[in-house]
């Protein structure tokens, strides 16, 4: 009876390694993930240039930090020892014959020898369950089965050296082993460590643990490398000893083993599985916005008294991980190849990768009990600096949160959002991040040259937060805020003038830029309405309407071969738009279906004329070669399906690109795959950009909403007419030359082009999803624009602009005036849940929304006529026919 109990056994498993050997991906990144749970607890494998996997030592992260994490893996099969895992010398190579990344796995099938192996690394990623989340904990598991038929004499040895605990491998270091009923660990710590302190990007204030569950045949030991594993070689056994010479990590590194003998076999009954483990306590030290310092814990103390006890639950919880790993990988892998098997391969390679990147902390309330309520997300800038929950870069990343657990939201969000509401911070708009020295969280309010860019994707996250989630206790407690960001917005966002981009980018008049903060306003309408502040909702409404008009006729190049301009009137530029993301994500609405119709030609004719390069197209016409993956991916939301597969496939071939090393870079030449910039960032949460817009969106609960609150300040605006005319055109001289030219070319040819388009309504049904994971189904695509529309500019003159009845009228009494200048919002803000008087349906005083309409409506017409001549000038800049060279 047990002989056939093997026997299905052996086929099961067979079968099983069948389908990873048919479905192995053919995708090999640069680095696969082993061990990847927080920012300190990154252990990847480099594949570059086609190295064998099973003769490489995994290593941290960090391409500052070269050094290994030694982790080694040896079967004995039949007196003979193989290598599976690292580069130990004398030991019998294996063939690595399948691969597979999932988002929690990385799965080998590997050939030892008669036996062929199953090598699993196990990070799990539980969305509803924190407290496992938090646990700074990861599996590697092994399994083997003969490839002949016959029994075989088996042991299987692993071991991690001192190496993972500091980037300085002088540093001195000591150890000891410990059995329990449950289990055999290693536990291993720096003689002397400093708090939130860094070597070469690696935390030298955490205690390394190896365990395995016990067993009558584990044994361990520890020692010198080449001891250590000669001992397991030899004898297929470890002594149960400990080398009590505490030293340096180089000097004769010391490692910990553990072994266990498998006995004569077919096939291994159940997996042997090791659990490797990274604890930092306290994790991360916060400055409370009333100056308070805080040393926050990983969330498991909440459940846990010591890391002991949570590493006994985890290496106990082993086979319910993996059955609820393999659920979720499923589900996410099924979800993404509805799109493409490539860009399922690029969301399982960046889920551990985002995750990887954060700390989920509690803090301590009275009478030493842990508080609950008090949950705070810090993410660290990976791959850049070490910025603490870097805006842009969380708002890159925030996609995959939104899809995995909208939860994690709010969490993120909240230590910024605290921190802003202080007397420390002062300034009208956003901060960029929390601090510049992760893992101190110390607060950041010196000014900030991404002001726009920053504020609009706080007030964007806020209300993403709340509609997948349902959770509206942010808008309520920070409203009085995300407004004065708001008016911040309609100061700046339709002009952006001295604006850094999230590209780096600071151009005057950036396209992508202004919409963002256009729609981050409109935003701030539907957070104002959720409140019942029925007209700040109006009155932002109107704005955005009045706002994203005037972008459209600005942004929108007068050739129709073209798309959207990189900036105001330039000529022949053009950008990647990926913040036209935020507009489908939130049903904003700002932007028009032909918008959309136009960029995905556009992006069309880029891909098709060679603009694109191998690994992308550049970020836009001034970016030369630079790309970024993650904006790709956002840009790749918001076109068709056919846009979007190209756009995924290019993003898929840098993943896979493995001549230059480092963790799957978010910004890189697009031409030769060169990494610039993002090794190992969360921003590649944005590979879930395409899911994301089909979660569906929950009834937002405030928990008694706005009704009969009162507050004071409104949305501003500096705005005026003649300062708007005056700063596009340049003057009465400049407008009266254009007003003569469209006058002599309107008697020869008029043509109006009209964009109509409707809106579709934001759709605030209540769907409530029964499971805490909103699985998407369907990726958005766009309708494809009617190609018989299409024609050739290149052989007739550029439209002429039509220009008003208003227009001609304020030109006519038009004095010269000096360019607008940007004025910084100021409105009033206080913390909790006080908020201001409904604002009055005047902007900055003077001016209504309709009026703003309006002088947005004269602004475009006069910018329209200044780029018609601009193109009218270049024609008549080429040589007449007779003088062309034959």
């Amino acid at each position: 009876m047990l002989r056939g109990l093997r026997s299905l056994h052996g086929i099961c498993w067979f079968f099983f390694a069948w389908l990873q050997l048919v479905f192995s991906q053919s995708f090999t990144p640069a680095a696969i993930p082993l061990a990847v749970r927080s920012p300190y607890f990154s252990t990847w494998l480099s594949t570059t240039n086609g190295t064998a996997v099973t003769n490489e030592w995994p290593h941290f992260w960090s391409q500052a930090n070269s050094h290994n994490n030694g982790w080694a893996g040896l079967v004995r099969v039949d007196s003979i020892t193989y290598r599976w895992l690292g580069a130990a010398p004398g030991m019998n190579a294996t063939t690595r014959t399948s691969s597979q990344v999932t988002p929690t796995r990385t799965i080998w099938t590997v050939k030892a020898g008669p036996m062929t192996l199953n090598i699993t690394f196990l990070t799990p990623i539980e969305p509803s369950d924190w407290v496992r989340q938090s646990m700074p904990f990861s599996y590697l598991s092994f399994e083997a089965e003969s490839t002949d038929g016959k029994s075989h004499d088996v042991q299987v040895y692993s071991d991690v050296s001192a190496e993972w605990l500091s980037g300085n491998l002088s540093a001195l270091v000591q150890w000891n082993t410990t059995t329990t009923n449950q289990l055999i660990y290693h536990e291993v710590v720096l003689e002397e460590s400093t708090q939130f302190t860094e070597v070469s990007d690696q935390a030298v204030d955490g205690t390394l643990y190896y365990a395995i569950a016990q067993g009558t045949s584990a044994t361990y030991q520890t020692g010198q490398d080449a001891v250590v594993r000669g001992q397991f070689s030899t004898k297929g056994t470890l002594k149960n000893s400990q080398d009590t010479n505490f030293r340096a990590i180089s000097n004769d590194y010391p490692v910990f083993g553990l072994a266990v003998d498998l006995g004569n076999i077919q096939s291994t009954q159940s997996p042997v599985v090791w659990s490797v483990g990274f604890v930092r306590d306290p994790s991360i030290q916060y400055t409370t916005g009333s100056g308070t310092v805080q040393n926050r814990s990983p969330y498991y103390v909440t459940q846990y008294s010591s890391a002991v006890d949570a590493m006994e639950a985890f290496v106990s919880d082993y086979s319910d991980a993996a059955s609820r790993s393999t659920q979720l990988d499923d589900e996410i892998t099924k979800n993404a190849t509805s799109i493409s098997s490539e860009y399922s391969d690029l969301v399982s390679l960046a889920a551990r990768q985002t995750f990887g990147a954060i700390d989920i902390t509690v803090s301590q309330g009275t009478k030493s009990q842990w508080n609950t309520s008090d949950v705070m997300i810090f993410m660290k800038n990976m791959g850049t600096d070490r910025r603490v929950n870097p805006v842009e870069v969380m708002y890159a990343a925030f996609p995959m949160f939104l899809y995995v657990n909208a939860s994690y939201g709010r969490s993120l969000l909240t230590p910024l959002l605290e921190f802003q509401t202080s007397n420390i911070y002062t300034l009208p708009y956003a901060a960029s991040d929390l601090g510049t020295s992760y893992p101190i969280a110390s607060g950041e309010s010196s000014s900030n040259s991404q002001a726009l860019e920053d504020t609009a994707d706080m007030i964007i996250m806020a209300l993403a937060h709340a509609r997948a989630s349902g959770d509206g206790s942010l808008l309520v407690q920070y409203y009085d805020l995300l407004k004065s960001w708001a008016d911040y917005l309609v100061d700046n966002s339709k002009t952006p003038v001295n604006q850094v981009s999230a590209d780096g980018q600071n151009n005057a008049n950036m396209t992508n830029l202004a919409i963002k903060g256009i729609i981050a306003i409109e935003a701030m309408s539907q957070i104002s309405s959720v409140l019942q502040n029925t007209s700040a909702a109006s009155t932002y409404s109107e704005i955005a309407s009045a706002d994203s008009s005037a972008w459209e006729s600005l942004a929108m190049s007068q050739n129709d071969a073209q798309g959207l301009l990189f900036t105001y009137g330039l000529t022949n530029s053009w950008a990647l738009m990926y913040n036209l993301y935020a507009d489908l994500l939130l049903g904003t609405n700002v932007v028009s279906q032909s918008v959309y119709d136009r960029q995905n030609d556009y992006y069309n004719s880029l891909i098709s004329d060679g603009t694109s390069r191998t690994y992308g197209l550049p970020l836009d016409s001034a970016a030369a070669v630079q790309g970024s993956s993650a904006w790709l991916s956002f840009t790749a939301a918001t076109a068709n399906s056919s846009v979007r597969d190209q756009f995924i496939s290019m993003i898929w071939k840098r993943a896979t690109y493995n001549q230059t090393a480092g963790v799957f870079p978010a910004t890189y030449d697009v031409d030769s795959g060169t990494v610039t910039g993002g090794t190992a960032s969360p921003a590649q949460g944005a590979m879930f950009a395409p899911l994301a817009l089909n979660i569906a969106n929950q009834t937002i609960s405030t928990s008694g909403g706005l009704s009969g609150a009162g507050t004071s300040g409104s949305p501003s605006s500096s705005s005026n007419i003649g300062a708007i005319v005056g700063g596009v055109v340049g003057g009465v001289g400049g407008v009266a030359l254009i007003i003569a030219a469209v006058f002599f070319w309107r008697r020869r040819r008029a043509r109006a082009a009209q964009v109509a388009y409707e809106k579709t309504a934001i759709d605030d049904s209540a769907v409530v999803s029964p499971e805490p994971f909103p699985y998407a189904t369907t990726p958005y695509a766009p309708p494809a624009m009617d190609q018989s529309q299409t024609t050739d500019t290149l052989e007739q003159p550029p439209p002429i602009p039509v220009m008003s009845t208003k227009l001609r009228e304020h030109l006519r009494h038009m004095a010269p005036v000096a360019p607008a200048s940007s004025a910084s919002g100021s409105g009033t803000r206080t913390s909790g849940s006080q908020y201001s008087q409904e604002p009055p349906t005047t902007i900055g005083g003077s001016t209504s929304p309709s009026a703003r309409s309006e002088i947005h409506g004269l602004r475009a017409e006069v910018e329209n006529l200044r780029r018609y001549m601009q193109e009218l000038h270049a024609q008549q800049l080429e040589a007449p026919p007779s003088y062309v060279e034959e």
